[in-house]
């Protein structure tokens, strides 16, 4: 019993060793409140910030003492009933996290007190770890040693996420409800104190069955704690969301899409995150408004439907914004640079950029009827025209990429052969090409990113250069310790390249109109550009330049479902008010022709020469 005895005495002593020291750590080890997850700081195009890791400075922060005591009150009644007691953690809630959990054998409460989310916003990851858990709580005791109570909640409020790109609860209070946070009802308090256990789930924009839901939660919540009465409980219950919504954010939200790109470009070039950074990024606010509000008018964040997209300035390859989904807060994957999808009939340019380079022109001519081709001595191809409609006739490679025919495209496939397109592929750094028939109808998986490269080469005269969210980085002495150098090399002919942006002009020229319709004719924008569209059973994809802008922009199902039919426009109609947007009074630019380019007027659809035609261009040395 005497050893048994020691042995507790010593364990004891060594608890009481461990605590005292961790007690000693937490006290004098400084904690900058505000400072640092990994210190870096973002700015656009202007030198305005976009992004920084210091909560304080990039977000509108609210004064403790601004904040009504009613929904202090009320918010600790629901998050940390005992905050005001406790060291950082509490034992208590997590005990009772803990059993609630095990009963219902899923995570259905979580134990972390107001201290320890706001650690986590700070400091640390959404990933869920012990070792992300337990250096919570050494944050948090930290801050309880560090800081006084206001100081932490004042910050935990500031920092709360409501999703759309809205930080804290009084700039929430503006957002959804157009109101300060003092005259805010019972219903619309609730409803706020709800969104940050999961913007995704239950912000009013996007389910408003789950956020009435919760909101009665909520509300039940605050009946049991007295902080309402029995009248204004049933009173609130029954009160319907009403929003009033107030953009504080024109991108809603949609640059941290941007952001994480810069974040992963950064670990890419294996930049050091454990430092200070000051990181002057290629966004432009204005382009990714564009493009953002174009993906709100045509895509409902309620359906299946998802699109990513990107602006790239052409002759620097500078990403100018992007679009990883519909919706942050739904999804923050982002499908511009890690999904891959078929391109379909988006590659047709590549192919007959490389026809041009074989001597073929606009007025080159194909029969477009039924076919099957004779690929080797076991295996045929017989691909087919949308809706099965052929010109059963000779058409020009004009009519032939207006309209999109599929039998025109296969025979220069063919014709050149395969490993011609291939090798223009892989020339673009695209891997995993696959030399087949299908290649000519873009059975070939890219992301958005990759496929707005071959484009932004088009845009640049057949210039190329790897495509860069970031221009130059500096230390916290100013120091530049990263600078994107623009150095682009000749990938593609000039001339050639000049011919098919011409020729991309086909796809909305209403003298294209013969057995089938040109495939942008119901989304011209209102500058010139060159464009082309694509679908197939699963994807949908627009994509054009000028020498200003090149957009793309794709759409269709996560899971790969077949699309409906319906959708088919929605990447055309997102390409068309992006490059309106960009030009609200019209004006752009367009290409010269070098002195070995002609121009002619030219029947699109026979290839023909008609003073009634069109104008196209072709290598003089042919004619």
């Amino acid at each position: 019993m005497k050893k048994a005895g020691k042995i507790l005495l010593i364990v004891a002593f060594l608890f009481a060793t461990i605590f005292i020291a961790v007690l000693f750590y937490a006290r004098f080890d400084e904690l900058e409140l505000y400072e640092k997850r990994s210190s870096i700081t973002m700015y656009d195009v202007h030198g305005n910030v976009l992004y920084e890791t210091n909560f304080k400075k990039n977000i509108h922060w609210t004064d403790l003492d601004q904040i009504p005591k009613r929904v202090q009150d009320a918010v600790l009644a629901v998050e940390d009933k005992r905050f005001y007691t406790h060291i950082g953690f509490d034992p208590l809630r997590i005990g009772k996290a803990f059993f609630n959990n095990l009963i219902h054998q899923e995570i259905t409460q979580g134990g972390s007190t107001i201290t320890q989310q706001y650690a986590k916003n700070l400091y640390l990851s959404n990933e869920q770890t012990l070792q992300r858990k337990i250096s919570e709580v050494f944050y948090a005791l930290r801050m309880e040693m560090q800081y006084d109570k206001e100081e932490i909640l004042e910050g935990y409020l500031n920092t709360l996420y409501y999703g759309h790109g809205v930080y804290g609860i009084a700039n929430a209070s503006q957002f959804f409800f157009s109101k300060d946070l003092s005259d805010l009802d019972d219903c619309e308090l609730a409803v706020l104190i709800g969104i940050p256990n999961g913007p995704s789930i239950y912000s009013p924009l996007i389910s408003i069955e789950q956020a009435t839901e919760r909101k009665n939660l909520i509300l039940d919540i605050l009946y049991e704690e007295e902080l309402l009465s029995k009248q204004a409980h049933r009173e609130a219950k029954e009160e319907a969301i009403e929003l009033h919504i107030n953009q504080i954010n024109e991108t809603k939200g949609s640059e941290q899409y941007y952001i994480d790109a810069v974040i992963a470009s950064l670990k890419e070039q294996n930049i050091s995150l454990d430092q200070p950074l000051y990181v002057y990024t290629n966004y432009d606010p204005q382009a990714q408004k564009a493009l953002s509000d174009a993906i709100e008018a045509h895509v409902d964040t309620k359906e299946q439907l998802e699109v990513s997209a990107v602006v790239m300035e052409p002759f620097t390859f500078k990403v100018k914004a992007i679009a990883g989904g519909k919706d942050y807060t739904l999804s923050s994957y982002n499908r511009a640079l890690y999904a891959k999808r078929q391109v379909a009939s988006t590659i047709k340019p590549l192919l007959y950029y490389t026809a041009l380079q074989q001597g073929f022109s606009p007025s080159t001519t194909f029969t477009s009827q039924p076919t099957t081709f004779q690929i080797d001595e076991k295996t045929t191809y017989a691909p087919t025209n949308f809706k099965d409609i052929y010109a059963y006739r000779d058409i020009s490679m004009i009519q032939a990429i207006a309209v999109s025919d599929n039998i025109y495209a296969e025979k220069t496939h063919l014709f050149l052969g395969m490993d011609t397109l291939k090798e223009a592929l892989l020339s673009f750094g695209i891997e995993d090409v696959e030399e087949n028939p299908s290649m000519a109808l873009g059975t070939t998986q890219m992301s958005i990113l990759e496929l707005a490269k071959i484009y932004t080469a088009f845009a640049s005269e057949g210039l190329y250069e790897e495509p860069s969210f970031i221009d130059h980085i500096t230390d916290g002495n100013g120091k530049i310790i990263y600078e994107k150098e623009i150095a682009c090399k000749r990938l593609l002919l000039r001339d050639e390249t000049l011919i098919l942006n011409q020729l991309l002009t086909a796809t909305y020229d209403p003298k294209n109109i013969g057995h089938n319709v040109p495939t942008l004719l119901d989304a011209v924008p209102n500058v010139k550009v060159a464009g082309k569209s694509g679908t197939s059973d699963y994807d949908a994809l627009a994509a054009g330049f000028n020498p200003d802008y090149c957009v793309a922009v794709w759409s269709g199902n996560d899971d790969h479902s077949e699309l409906d039919e319906a959708y088919f426009k929605t990447p055309k109609l997102i390409w068309r008010d992006t490059f309106n947007a960009l030009y609200p009074e019209g004006g752009g630019s367009w290409y010269k022709r070098s002195d070995a380019i002609i121009e002619k007027r030219v029947d699109p659809i026979s290839g023909k020469e008609s003073s009634s035609g069109s104008v196209y261009w072709y290598k003089a040395e042919n004619e």
